[in-house]
Protein backbone atom coordinates (compact mmCIF):
# COMPACT_ATOMS: atom_id res chain seq x y z
CA UNK A 1 0.00 0.00 0.00
CA UNK A 2 1.01 3.27 -1.09
CA UNK A 3 0.18 6.66 0.10
CA UNK A 4 0.84 10.29 -1.05
CA UNK A 5 -0.10 12.61 1.89
CA UNK A 6 -0.53 15.85 2.27
CA UNK A 7 0.45 18.07 5.42
CA UNK A 8 -2.95 18.20 6.66
CA UNK A 9 -3.51 14.42 6.21
CA UNK A 10 0.05 13.52 7.64
CA UNK A 11 -0.90 15.65 10.68
CA UNK A 12 -4.68 13.83 10.61
CA UNK A 13 -2.97 10.67 11.07
CA UNK A 14 -0.25 11.60 13.06
CA UNK A 15 -2.80 12.63 15.94
CA UNK A 16 -4.76 9.44 15.42
CA UNK A 17 -2.15 7.08 16.04
CA UNK A 18 -0.68 9.09 18.81
CA UNK A 19 -4.57 9.86 20.73
CA UNK A 20 -4.45 5.68 19.77
CA UNK A 21 -1.14 5.23 21.23
CA UNK A 22 -1.78 7.11 24.40
CA UNK A 23 -5.43 5.62 25.20
CA UNK A 24 -3.82 2.43 25.28
CA UNK A 25 -0.55 3.22 27.11
CA UNK A 26 -2.62 5.14 30.11
CA UNK A 27 -5.36 1.90 30.18
CA UNK A 28 -7.70 2.06 33.20
CA UNK A 29 -5.71 5.33 33.69
CA UNK A 30 -8.91 7.26 32.04
CA UNK A 31 -8.73 10.30 33.93
CA UNK A 32 -4.96 10.52 33.25
CA UNK A 33 -5.52 9.95 29.64
CA UNK A 34 -8.47 12.90 29.54
CA UNK A 35 -6.18 15.28 30.91
CA UNK A 36 -3.12 14.91 28.45
CA UNK A 37 -5.84 15.00 25.47
CA UNK A 38 -7.44 17.77 26.84
CA UNK A 39 -4.22 19.63 27.35
CA UNK A 40 -2.70 18.39 24.26
CA UNK A 41 -5.83 19.91 22.56
CA UNK A 42 -5.70 22.99 23.99
CA UNK A 43 -2.17 23.21 23.26
CA UNK A 44 -1.40 24.52 27.36
CA UNK A 45 1.03 22.74 29.69
CA UNK A 46 -0.15 20.16 32.20
CA UNK A 47 0.03 21.31 36.16
CA UNK A 48 2.59 20.19 38.41
CA UNK A 49 2.70 17.63 39.70
CA UNK A 50 0.68 15.48 37.42
CA UNK A 51 2.85 16.59 34.80
CA UNK A 52 5.20 14.45 35.92
CA UNK A 53 2.83 11.43 36.42
CA UNK A 54 1.80 11.83 32.91
CA UNK A 55 5.28 12.15 31.51
CA UNK A 56 6.10 8.84 33.02
CA UNK A 57 3.43 7.31 30.59
CA UNK A 58 5.22 8.89 27.61
CA UNK A 59 9.01 8.65 28.35
CA UNK A 60 9.16 4.75 27.52
CA UNK A 61 8.79 4.86 24.15
CA UNK A 62 9.10 8.76 23.26
CA UNK A 63 11.55 10.19 25.91
CA UNK A 64 10.90 13.43 26.92
CA UNK A 65 11.54 16.82 25.59
CA UNK A 66 14.75 17.76 25.65
CA UNK A 67 15.50 14.23 26.41
CA UNK A 68 14.08 11.99 23.08
CA UNK A 69 14.60 8.36 23.06
CA UNK A 70 16.11 6.67 19.89
CA UNK A 71 14.89 7.97 16.57
CA UNK A 72 15.60 4.62 15.30
CA UNK A 73 13.15 2.97 18.12
CA UNK A 74 10.40 6.08 17.38
CA UNK A 75 10.23 5.00 13.87
CA UNK A 76 10.15 0.90 14.73
CA UNK A 77 7.33 1.90 17.08
CA UNK A 78 4.97 3.96 14.70
CA UNK A 79 5.59 1.48 12.51
CA UNK A 80 4.25 -1.49 14.45
CA UNK A 81 0.90 1.05 15.26
CA UNK A 82 0.60 1.48 12.01
CA UNK A 83 0.13 -2.40 11.21
CA UNK A 84 -1.96 -2.84 14.20
CA UNK A 85 -4.44 0.02 12.82
CA UNK A 86 -4.55 -1.41 9.60
CA UNK A 87 -5.58 -5.57 10.87
CA UNK A 88 -7.19 -5.08 14.27
CA UNK A 89 -10.16 -4.19 12.61
CA UNK A 90 -10.25 -7.92 10.50
CA UNK A 91 -13.63 -9.56 11.17
CA UNK A 92 -11.50 -12.86 11.48
CA UNK A 93 -9.32 -11.30 14.13
CA UNK A 94 -10.24 -12.92 17.46
CA UNK A 95 -6.99 -11.55 19.50
CA UNK A 96 -4.13 -8.38 18.33
CA UNK A 97 -2.78 -7.30 21.35
CA UNK A 98 -1.67 -3.75 21.40
CA UNK A 99 2.33 -3.54 20.35
CA UNK A 100 4.80 -3.62 23.07
CA UNK A 101 4.72 -0.80 25.73
CA UNK A 102 8.29 -0.55 25.82
CA UNK A 103 10.47 -0.21 22.61
CA UNK A 104 13.48 -2.18 23.94
CA UNK A 105 11.43 -4.86 25.00
CA UNK A 106 13.01 -8.43 23.67
CA UNK A 107 10.30 -10.46 21.27
CA UNK A 108 8.22 -11.19 18.73
CA UNK A 109 7.09 -7.76 17.28
CA UNK A 110 3.38 -8.78 17.17
CA UNK A 111 0.62 -11.82 17.29
CA UNK A 112 -2.77 -12.54 15.82
CA UNK A 113 -5.41 -15.03 16.46
CA UNK A 114 -8.12 -15.44 14.02
CA UNK A 115 -10.68 -17.73 12.22
CA UNK A 116 -9.76 -19.11 9.20
CA UNK A 117 -12.12 -19.54 6.46
CA UNK A 118 -13.37 -22.87 7.68
CA UNK A 119 -13.90 -21.50 11.64
CA UNK A 120 -11.06 -23.29 12.77
CA UNK A 121 -8.12 -20.81 15.24
CA UNK A 122 -5.27 -19.89 13.63
CA UNK A 123 -1.95 -17.98 15.08
CA UNK A 124 0.30 -15.96 13.10
CA UNK A 125 3.70 -14.39 14.45
CA UNK A 126 4.01 -10.93 13.32
CA UNK A 127 8.10 -9.03 12.51
CA UNK A 128 7.96 -5.71 11.79
CA UNK A 129 10.84 -3.54 9.81
CA UNK A 130 11.27 0.28 8.89
CA UNK A 131 13.36 1.26 6.32
CA UNK A 132 13.84 4.80 6.42
CA UNK A 133 16.87 5.87 4.52
CA UNK A 134 18.10 4.98 0.98
CA UNK A 135 18.90 0.76 1.48
CA UNK A 136 17.43 -1.99 -0.01
CA UNK A 137 14.04 -2.90 1.10
CA UNK A 138 14.98 -6.20 0.40
CA UNK A 139 17.64 -6.55 3.07
CA UNK A 140 15.26 -4.79 5.77
CA UNK A 141 13.17 -8.02 4.46
CA UNK A 142 15.83 -10.34 4.67
CA UNK A 143 16.15 -9.53 8.18
CA UNK A 144 12.55 -9.75 9.01
CA UNK A 145 12.35 -13.16 7.90
CA UNK A 146 16.06 -14.35 9.34
CA UNK A 147 14.55 -13.00 12.93
CA UNK A 148 11.46 -15.23 12.38
CA UNK A 149 13.44 -18.45 11.47
CA UNK A 150 16.28 -17.74 14.15
CA UNK A 151 14.06 -16.45 16.83
CA UNK A 152 10.31 -17.33 15.99
CA UNK A 153 10.20 -20.40 18.47
CA UNK A 154 11.15 -18.40 21.13
CA UNK A 155 9.20 -15.78 20.46
CA UNK A 156 6.34 -18.14 20.48
CA UNK A 157 7.06 -19.49 23.68
CA UNK A 158 7.24 -15.78 25.53
CA UNK A 159 3.92 -15.21 24.29
CA UNK A 160 2.37 -18.29 25.30
CA UNK A 161 3.99 -18.25 28.65
CA UNK A 162 2.15 -14.61 29.28
CA UNK A 163 -1.07 -15.33 27.60
CA UNK A 164 -3.46 -13.46 29.07
CA UNK A 165 -5.64 -11.52 26.47
CA UNK A 166 -8.87 -13.81 26.10
CA UNK A 167 -12.17 -12.78 25.94
CA UNK A 168 -14.98 -13.06 28.00
CA UNK A 169 -16.73 -16.70 27.28
CA UNK A 170 -13.73 -18.21 25.33
CA UNK A 171 -11.55 -18.25 27.59
CA UNK A 172 -11.50 -22.08 27.32
CA UNK A 173 -11.27 -22.57 24.11
CA UNK A 174 -8.31 -20.26 23.48
CA UNK A 175 -6.09 -21.12 26.13
CA UNK A 176 -6.38 -24.60 24.67
CA UNK A 177 -5.88 -23.43 21.33
CA UNK A 178 -2.66 -21.32 22.14
CA UNK A 179 -1.11 -24.26 24.07
CA UNK A 180 -0.92 -26.13 21.20
CA UNK A 181 1.08 -23.30 19.18
CA UNK A 182 5.02 -24.25 20.56
CA UNK A 183 4.83 -27.62 19.36
CA UNK A 184 3.20 -26.67 15.96
CA UNK A 185 5.53 -23.35 15.13
CA UNK A 186 8.55 -26.27 15.87
CA UNK A 187 6.84 -28.43 12.97
CA UNK A 188 5.32 -25.99 10.92
CA UNK A 189 1.92 -26.96 11.06
CA UNK A 190 -0.76 -25.25 9.45
CA UNK A 191 -1.80 -23.98 12.51
CA UNK A 192 0.80 -21.15 13.01
CA UNK A 193 2.32 -18.62 9.93
CA UNK A 194 4.01 -15.80 10.22
CA UNK A 195 4.10 -12.33 8.54
CA UNK A 196 6.19 -9.51 7.53
CA UNK A 197 5.16 -5.85 7.97
CA UNK A 198 7.57 -3.00 6.41
CA UNK A 199 6.63 0.81 6.64
CA UNK A 200 9.08 3.01 4.20
CA UNK A 201 8.95 5.96 2.37
CA UNK A 202 10.66 4.22 -0.45
CA UNK A 203 8.39 3.26 -3.85
CA UNK A 204 7.65 -0.47 -3.48
CA UNK A 205 8.36 -3.17 -5.73
CA UNK A 206 5.57 -4.55 -7.29
CA UNK A 207 6.03 -8.14 -5.32
CA UNK A 208 8.15 -7.19 -1.83
CA UNK A 209 7.32 -10.51 -0.26
CA UNK A 210 8.57 -12.85 -3.58
CA UNK A 211 11.18 -14.51 -1.58
CA UNK A 212 9.51 -15.10 1.70
CA UNK A 213 8.05 -18.41 1.13
CA UNK A 214 11.90 -19.05 0.31
CA UNK A 215 13.16 -18.03 3.48
CA UNK A 216 10.87 -19.31 5.83
CA UNK A 217 9.97 -23.06 3.83
CA UNK A 218 8.65 -24.56 6.90
CA UNK A 219 5.44 -22.45 6.91
CA UNK A 220 5.04 -22.92 3.06
CA UNK A 221 1.09 -24.25 2.59
CA UNK A 222 -1.31 -22.25 1.84
CA UNK A 223 -2.50 -18.68 3.78
CA UNK A 224 0.78 -19.50 6.12
CA UNK A 225 2.48 -16.09 5.15
CA UNK A 226 1.51 -12.61 4.57
CA UNK A 227 3.21 -9.35 4.11
CA UNK A 228 1.95 -6.02 4.49
CA UNK A 229 4.09 -2.88 3.13
CA UNK A 230 3.13 0.40 3.94
CA UNK A 231 4.77 3.43 2.06
CA UNK A 232 4.36 6.94 2.97
CA UNK A 233 5.92 9.95 1.81
CA UNK A 234 7.74 11.84 4.81
CA UNK A 235 7.34 8.66 7.18
CA UNK A 236 10.09 9.98 9.16
CA UNK A 237 8.02 13.65 9.32
CA UNK A 238 5.10 11.70 10.16
CA UNK A 239 6.92 9.42 13.02
CA UNK A 240 8.22 12.73 14.72
CA UNK A 241 4.62 14.45 14.58
CA UNK A 242 2.91 11.70 16.54
CA UNK A 243 5.95 12.21 19.12
CA UNK A 244 5.57 16.01 18.61
CA UNK A 245 1.91 15.53 20.05
CA UNK A 246 2.99 13.40 22.69
CA UNK A 247 4.89 16.19 24.20
CA UNK A 248 2.84 19.27 23.35
CA UNK A 249 1.17 19.58 26.89
CA UNK A 250 4.49 18.53 28.80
Amino acid sequence: MAVSLSNQEAGALAWVLIDTIMQARFGPAIPLYDAWRQHTLASTQIPTPTNATIGSFVEPVFGLPGAAKSETHLLGHVGEWLWHLLTRDNPAVRVQPDPKGDVTDAGGDGFTIYESSAGTLRFRLWESKKNTGKGSLLASLNKAYQQLADSGQRYVAKIVGSFAQVPNGASDELASFIAEVPGAWVQGDELVGAGVTLATHQVLPATPFASMASKLPLLNKPGQLRGLATSINGYDELAKTVRRYAWTAL
